[in-house]
């Protein structure tokens, strides 16, 4: 899980450095930069779900480029705190280098949970409201076989939308015996709106080729998130699909909910669970 998000914030430090080239390549100047220094900023991972904490929140700088350890420095003796919108108040405390957890908050639903991060000086803000949960009505899974000979199955996942307009998901699909465990069918982000299907109920189909086989136990979660995290995981998505070349698109970060120019994301997000063994 380090390995990946250290991956995923040494992209995010190279979409910074190559929008600049892009930016300052159309001005038509001639420029000369530092790829070891250029502005590191801090980036803020934290998630809140309706299950039992510890909660967590890392805190770490973009890196340089030519690391190739991928490492991003820790952020330490910073001051984390997150409050809800009843008032509860839980100051983190640093277990590890950068790593921040809870103690006494409560993830629920409907309740809306403000993070706030100071560290060298500086104060970064954050909002996240947790939805209302929606459950796995059924999940199944079916073998399929393809061309030339390759088997595999579609697993199939069913859910009621709530009545309200403005509804967010993300599905995880895990297998017991593949690593990395988000990976059966090549997919990291699998995000869904309401937008044309709301009130209805929805099917999805994650096809599992042949990094699964028979007697896997399939994990499939439900996640129910708020508008912020889908636009940010939206936006992510759609950048490591892309070709990352600063010749074809000027490159962008991933929308952040941070406030003060900061990186990374705040979620607060309800999970339901079911597993399935492949037969």
């Amino acid at each position: 899980m380090k390995t990946k998000r250290n991956l995923l914030l040494r992209t995010i430090f190279v979409l910074t450095f190559f929008s600049t080239v892009w930016f300052l390549y159309g001005c038509q100047q001639v420029v000369s930069i530092d790829l070891n220094t250029a502005n590191p900023r801090i980036v803020v991972e934290g998630n809140i779900k309706d299950q039992p904490g510890p909660y967590s929140v890392f805190l770490s700088m973009t890196g340089s480029y030519f690391d190739t350890t991928l490492a991003t420095p820790p952020v330490s003796h910073a001051q984390v705190v997150i409050t809800d919108n009843l008032g509860n108040r839980d100051t983190l405390k640093e277990v590890i280098s950068g790593t921040y957890q809870s103690s006494t908050l409560l993830g629920v639903s409907g309740r809306t949970y403000m993070l706030s991060v100071k560290a060298d000086g500086k104060e970064y803000i954050a909002t996240s409201s947790m939805p209302t949960k929606v459950f796995i009505d059924s999940l199944y899974a079916l073998p399929r076989h393809g061309f030339g000979g390759e088997s595999g199955y579609d697993i199939y996942v069913t859910f009621k939308d709530p009545p309200e307009l403005g509804n967010y998901y993300r599905i995880n699909a895990r297998s017991s015996t593949v690593i990395p465990a988000d990976s059966i069918d090549g997919r990291r982000y699998r995000l869904f709106t309401d937008k044309l299907t709301n009130g209805n109920e929805m099917t999805e189909r994650i096809r599992a080729g042949r990094n699964v086989n028979v007697g896997d136990t399939i994990t499939i979660e439900l996640c129910s998130i708020d508008k912020a995290s889908y636009d940010y995981f939206n936006t992510l998505s759609d950048i490591l699909s892309s070709d990352r070349s600063p010749t074809s698109l000027a490159p962008e970060n991933p929308n952040s909910n941070i406030s003060s120019d900061a990186l990374g994301y705040f979620a607060a997000y309800t999970i339901d669970s079911k597993q399935i063994v492949l037969r």
